[in-house]
């Protein structure tokens, strides 16, 4: 059995728990304390929802994995985490939460090594690139300009605009 593009991500690459404890540390960095405990909680699911997708191959797919990890927020902690875990995703029609800048933030300050590791687990994050460390270079160069800008640009757009690239 092959496993899905999203749930490789989310237990071992991009949307692991690693990537959760990078949003930690970026929401601290963004608003000055650690969230409350039930945004904790909701922080270790927000991409859940990435389990079963294709995500890379399928824009679609990677506009609503908001929703499985929102109606468990919902289940757990009511509208207030609905809303929290929508609004980290721009798609999701919701207003953006304070969730959606820590979620784009938390790749500017990750690690070379855990962007090493994701293009090796996920090898379509490569795409158009001359090895893995372009790759990297490429992606942390977008994301730098992106959170200096103070745009907070989609990272799944950089993604995007590799594959279009010519």
């Amino acid at each position: 059995m092959k496993l899905k593009q999203g749930t490789i991500s989310w237990l071992i690459g991009c949307h692991s728990p690693i990537h959760s404890f990078l949003v930690l540390r970026s929401w601290k960095i963004l608003y000055g304390k650690y969230p409350k405990l039930w945004q904790i909680a909701c922080i270790f699911i927000h991409d859940i929802g990435h389990i079963g997708l294709d995500y890379l191959d399928d824009y679609g797919q990677k506009k609503v994995h908001y929703e499985l990890g929102a109606c468990i927020g919902r289940a757990l902690f009511g509208e207030k985490a609905y809303k929290f875990l929508a609004g980290h995703c721009s798609h999701s029609g919701h207003e953006l939460s304070e969730l959606y800048k820590a979620d784009k933030y938390s790749w500017y300050i990750a690690p070379i090594w855990f962007l090493y590791w994701n293009n090796i687990v996920e090898p379509k994050l490569a795409i158009n690139c001359s090895s893995n460390m372009d790759a990297i270079i490429k992606f942390k160069a977008a994301v730098k300009q992106s959170i200096e800008s103070g745009d907070y640009t989609s990272t799944h757009k950089f993604y995007l605009d590799r594959v279009n690239e010519k």
